[in-house]
């Protein structure tokens, strides 16, 4: 017995903002007529970690064989919201017999404030998902029919974020080695808070009294992201482990720099953000957490002496003001199913996201930089169904060359 289903939502790209209402339509195609228990859709949103702490060898007592101890399992989740709505029977119904043809059924999830962003990470990931469950008798196990992943933008405001920020760092030169004049770093920003496609302006001051030649300039931006579970059976028992991946990195020369500079040298870059996950607090989720760092090193042309600086930033999304109306095409067709449509059209539609980045075109694209997890991996939360491979995407601003040199000459 073969079923074809199809999830349509109002908004074709799938893309909400939290606390908004998700609308659409399921379309089940029955190619025979079928014993049917119970059909439903079950909506998701959670944030979870989970990774295996290896143990320590055990020493042999005489003869006896190395023992090697088992890893122990620790794992954390978080839920959002979690919904069932059954369109035909329920759990404790009697099956009943449907004739094949179309059959389409309306659903309404709402999303609550709280919401964070869509995350994908090495230990843990934050997904929002609508899959189409059937179940068929008694003796047959549940079956995922249609699994789509909904993208989510978090309620943060960065105007709350507009204060500038500083910080200096001085050389750590040796102690014996008193004649040596420490570097002095300072890095400043105009504001703490970007958005995907903003431009970070990183201003840097080094003082070099000693005028050692200069050999690079690199700067990056950090994602730290921090995972945070239990283990099993012991929930007072923790650990934590922290990833730092650089999702941008820029360097410039400085072995053909005057000498007349190297005492006060300074230099200004603008960091462009690609598309990434927003900022995520331990408010928000307990067990994942998402920051980011502006990172400044300076190399000079002698090996051991060089200078490193890191200043915080807060990376949220901009959002369409009411991107599930501007997004929306002609109403469904509740006759029959239509196919989604794709990528290419969905961002044809694509609004003016702010006043400020009227001029720049945006898409949303895949983050990169992250490693393609499977969707349904089967665990004790979830049923397993059809192997997806899956990367979040993120609202994304490019600028056009003649802005791009206007930036750079400034």
């Amino acid at each position: 017995m073969s079923h074809r289903c199809d999830i349509q939502l109002d908004n074709p790209r799938g893309a909400y903002r939290a606390g908004e209402t998700v609308n659409g339509h399921v379309y089940l195609t029955l190619s025979e007529r079928a014993l049917i228990k119970a059909i439903c859709l079950e909506a998701n949103g959670y944030a979870c970690t989970a990774w295996q702490l290896p143990q320590k060898t055990k020493k042999p007592k005489g003869t006896q064989p190395i023992v090697q101890g088992q890893p122990l399992d620790l794992d954390s989740r978080v839920d959002y919201f979690a919904k069932i709505d059954y369109f035909v029977g329920s759990e404790a119904a009697q099956p009943q017999i449907m004739e094949a043809g179309t059959y389409n059924y309306g659903f309404h999830v709402k999303l609550p404030q709280n919401c964070p962003g869509n995350f994908e990470g090495a230990h843990g990931h934050v997904r929002y998902t609508l899959q189409v469950l059937i179940h068929g008798s008694a003796d047959r196990p549940l079956q995922v029919l249609h699994v789509r992943q909904l993208l989510i933008f978090p309620q943060n405001s960065l105007t709350q974020e507009n204060r500038s920020s500083e910080v200096e760092i001085h050389e750590q030169t040796p102690r014996l080695k008193f004649w040596m004049k420490p570097l002095h770093l300072q890095l400043q920003i105009p504001r703490q808070g970007y958005s995907p496609g903003a431009g970070i302006s990183v201003h840097v001051k080094l003082h070099n009294p000693e005028r050692l030649p200069l050999r690079e300039v690199t700067y990056s931006l950090v994602q730290i992201s921090t995972y945070v579970a239990q283990l099993k059976n012991k929930p007072k028992r923790t650990d934590t482990k922290v990833d730092r991946q650089t999702i941008l990195s820029r360097s410039h020369e400085l072995v053909s720099l005057p000498k007349t500079e190297l005492e006060n040298f300074q230099h200004l870059h603008m960091l462009q953000v690609p598309q990434t996950a927003a900022t995520l607090s331990v408010t928000q989720c307990s067990c994942l957490q998402l920051n980011y760092e502006v990172e400044v090193l300076v190399r000079t042309q002698q090996e051991k002496r060089l200078i490193s600086a890191r200043i915080p930033v807060i990376i949220g999304n901009v959002t369409p003001p009411c991107p599930g109306r501007l997004l929306m095409q002609e109403p469904l067709d509740a006759s029959a199913p239509e196919p989604t449509p794709p990528v290419e059209t969905a961002q044809k539609l694509a609004p003016n996201f702010s006043g400020s980045m009227a001029s720049l075109s945006s898409n949303f694209r895949e983050a990169e930089f992250m490693t393609a997890t499977n969707l349904n991996k089967t665990n004790k939360h979830y049923l397993s169904g059809e192997q997806l491979d899956f990367r979040p995407r993120y609202v994304y601003y490019e600028m056009d060359q003649a802005q791009s040199e206007e930036v750079k000459s400034h």
